[in-house]
């Protein structure tokens, strides 16, 4: 099984230090059947009529793109045979000595979201997770020990992790629009993207639910 890993916000500002303004952080997952035909969307979306500027964008991102261009991608991946997956962490809520521990917050949230994945997906096996080489607070042979080592023991399961540079992939790209729509649903309250996804998400991981226990 192939994945597609990214995210959306930050790990600053955690615990009491949140903010109003920043409350949420979001990791999304492309869980793949058919890769081509995500990768077509972003391409089909390139050759198309859009604005020159785009064009000479070296790739396509949500938070650099129009409402017409988020629209089109997520609509297009929206129609392909693949499945999203996501967590989103409440910054509020996590526990105050882990405030100065992005790191382990990260790694935990990857934990949660892949053994739900792994287990409804790939219980046997193995699974290839591909990351943006510049996701937020990966120190990448700690991130890869603790994702094929301690993740993959405790699940039985093989991971095998690949950090690629988004430039070059365009299934990275494809899931930087689905951690961005997933992410203005809950920090604007504005879901006009995400409903494109919404019928292909079989796994929402909220960490956690409000007034619920912290990590």
């Amino acid at each position: 099984m192939k994945i597609y890993l990214d995210e959306s916000g930050n790990l600053g500002g955690l615990g009491a230090n949140a903010s109003d303004d920043d409350p949420y952080f979001v990791l999304a997952v492309l869980i793949v059947r058919d890769e081509l035909s995500v990768k077509r969307c972003i391409r089909k979306i390139r050759k198309n009529k859009i604005k020159k500027k785009y064009k000479k964008m070296s790739e396509l991102k949500f938070s650099n793109s129009d409402d017409n261009i988020r629209r089109r991608v997520l609509g297009c991946i929206g129609k392909t045979d693949n499945d999203v997956a996501f967590a989103i962490l409440r910054k509020g809520q996590v526990n105050e000595s882990l405030q100065d521990k992005p790191q382990i917050v990260y790694n935990y949230i990857c934990k949660q979201l892949l053994s739900k994945i792994i287990g409804k997906y790939a219980k046997s096996g193995p699974v290839e997770l591909i990351v943006d080489k510049s996701l937020y607070g990966i120190q990448r042979d700690n991130f890869n020990d603790y994702v094929e080592g301690r993740i993959g023991q405790q699940i039985s399961t093989e991971i095998e992790v690949t950090h690629v540079d988004s430039r070059q992939c365009l299934c990275v790209q494809a899931v930087d629009f689905l951690a961005g729509a997933i992410g203005r649903k809950y920090r604007y309250e504005d879901g006009r993207y995400y409903a494109k996804i919404e019928h292909s998400i079989t796994i929402r991981l909220d960490l956690f639910e409000p007034k619920n226990s912290m990590i």
